[in-house]
């Protein structure tokens, strides 16, 4: 792994006087906070620096039409997507329009059977069994002007609530919500598909009921859960949602959540606040299990549940859905693998099985992506259908790539790094290639960094390390996409000590200390690094790029260095 360091920023002098840490600062500049306006609003974020709804294109129309339901008695239906934040958007938006005298019925497709997005069987049942009127997509729809157009033959309206890219071809004769349409006065486009549904549910309870508005907060804990499983930037609102979110879910009054956290032995309680990585490898997970093996009404269901007794009982199912999830992902992992030179170069990965449940093959394509550096696709063969996903790195857009060659393509949507496709089997072959001509042209021609390698934001001297640094990025939390947590680089670090902990031994735990000032001790963790710690030995001088936090343990906290990467001097 190649170890690089972001240049230094020049710093204005108009924030000369400002009382922060050299270091602190440095990695504002890289964050691109330039004013101290900009980084006081960072550095302070509140929940009434989110946006006016106002301005995202769609919601007037939006409102009108859910006010005509509401005074008509129009039957209203949400159809949602069955991951994480599509079931956080069609629980949201559930119980917001139940507080304005609506009470819709609710439709997530199953995974397996359906597959993503509006499909004209859904919409049949939907209209016959539900009578509906009104249609809401919620974090899907954009890419459906097919399905749409007979939604309106059936004689159903639709207001389309998505944040997905948009696509060359818009449905017509309906409502759009989506703050990545052109033209948007918008200011912010990365929102998650529960993001923009809040957005809406805003705006319509400052019309409707804005007594009510105060009582917005206590949806956080959802809107968070969605936003971060969801993975788009943690910066502006996204931000916002997850730093407050993260607050109302230790408070959560929701008993779904309760029982979930209890059952799963989620360590979250009063003396230890959830955690962005709670959600995102532990409760987000789960939320999405159900709709990978199962059906996701059952997480819908835990979601909404009231009863203490009925949502212990979900919870269980739900916990047994994602042990369930996690055996077929590490089998049709590891048959993935098998196919594969451990130790192999690719610039594209593309598999396919027969027998592989749709519900995991995008878990199975990001651990591949992530393992093997490069874009990757996972398929199940269906007749003369390939159907699947596809997972990227960070440096490549995947979407846009493919929307080049879409003309060989039945259906795709997504994200940059995380997309659904369906292709027939005979354009897969020039549809690799093709590809795989892209990537060349991206990354070879232009001669863009492939090889995977950790980044530093500052090379910071080991006597520097303080508690002084710690808590003034504690106030950069919530971390992730975006507003990473900040990477440093340190040399001349002596091993003091070295042992290694963990089940099957793969972790390790340091002691080390400064060489110049052998009085300053810390201590480290190295996570699944046991390997490169076969010639290393106390006594060693070292190089380690880290992540800066503390360790309480007995109520003693120590400064920790949470280790992504390290290298014996003679190396460097």
């Amino acid at each position: 792994m190649d170890w690089l360091v972001k240049p230094a920023a020049a710093e204005p002098a108009g924030l000369k006087s400002l009382r922060l840490n050299p270091v602190t600062l440095q990695l504002l500049l890289q964050r691109n906070f330039f004013s101290k306006e900009e980084i006081s609003k960072f550095l302070n974020t509140r929940f009434e620096d989110l946006h006016s709804p106002a301005n995202l294109s769609g919601i007037k129309e939006a409102i009108e039409k859910i006010e005509e339901a509401a005074r008509e008695n129009l039957r209203v239906s949400i159809y949602g997507d069955y991951d994480a934040d599509g079931i956080t958007s069609t629980a949201l938006l559930k119980e917001a329009l139940e507080q304005v005298g609506i009470k819709p019925k609710t439709y997530i497709p199953d995974r397996n059977k359906e597959g993503y997005g509006l499909n004209k069987t859904a919409l049949d049942f939907i209209k016959k069994e539900y009578s509906a009127n009104l249609i809401i997509t919620v974090d899907c729809g954009i890419s459906n002007w097919k399905e749409i157009e007979y939604a309106k033959k059936l004689g159903m309206d639709v207001i389309v609530v998505d944040h997905h890219a948009v696509p060359k071809k818009l449905p017509k004769e309906c409502v759009l919500i989506n703050p990545k349409l052109p033209g948007q006065k918008y200011p912010f486009k990365d929102l998650a598909g529960v993001g923009v549904v809040f957005k809406l549910v805003q705006a319509l309870w400052e019309k409707i009921i804005p007594k009510k508005t105060p009582q917005l907060k206590w949806f956080l804990d959802i809107v968070a859960i969605g936003t971060i499983a969801d993975c788009v930037p943690l910066v502006d609102e996204n931000r916002i949602f997850a730093k407050f979110g993260l607050i109302v879910l230790q408070k959560t009054n929701r008993v779904g959540i309760q029982e979930m956290i209890k059952t799963a032995r989620i360590n979250i309680d009063p003396q230890n606040p959830p955690t962005v990585e709670n959600i995102a490898f532990q409760i987000g997970p789960r939320f999405n299990a159900a709709g990978r093996v199962d059906h996701a009404d059952l997480t819908l269901n835990l979601l909404t549940e009231a009863d203490p007794v009925k949502a212990r009982l979900a919870a269980l199912e739900v916990e047994s859905k994602n042990a369930e999830r996690q055996k077929i992902t590490q089998e049709v992992f590891d048959e993935v693998k098998k196919s594969l030179d451990e130790k192999g170069e690719y610039r594209l990965i593309i598999r396919k099985g027969k027998h592989w449940p749709m519900g995991i093959l995008g878990v199975v394509a990001g651990k591949i992506a992530d393992e093997y550096h490069c874009p990757t696709f996972i398929m199940r063969e269906e007749q003369n259908l390939l159907e699947g996903s596809g997972r990227s790195i960070e440096a490549f857009d995947l979407i846009a790539a493919v929307s080049q060659i879409d003309s060989l393509i039945e259906k795709y949507g997504g994200h940059a790094q995380a997309m659904g496709i369906k292709i027939k089997k005979g354009h897969l072959a020039d549809f690799e290639k093709k590809l795989l001509n892209l990537i060349d042209s991206e990354f070879v021609q232009k001669g863009k960094e492939w090889k995977k390698s950790a980044l530093a934001d500052i090379e910071l001297d080991p006597e520097n390390i303080d508690w002084d640094i710690l808590s003034e990025i504690k106030k950069f939390e919530p971390f992730g996409e975006g507003n990473r947590e900040p990477v440093f680089l340190s040399k001349e670090l002596m091993l003091e000590d070295i042992r290694l902990v963990g089940n099957g031994q793969k972790h390790v735990k340091l002691l080390l200390k400064s060489k110049r000032n052998k009085q300053q001790i810390f201590e480290g963790i190295f996570f699944k690094g046991a390997e490169k710690f076969k010639k290393m030995k106390a006594g060693d001088e070292i190089s380690a790029i880290y992540n800066l936090r503390s360790n309480k343990w007995n109520n003693n906290h120590r400064l920790e260095l949470n280790i992504i990467d390290i290298k014996q001097d003679r190396e460097n």
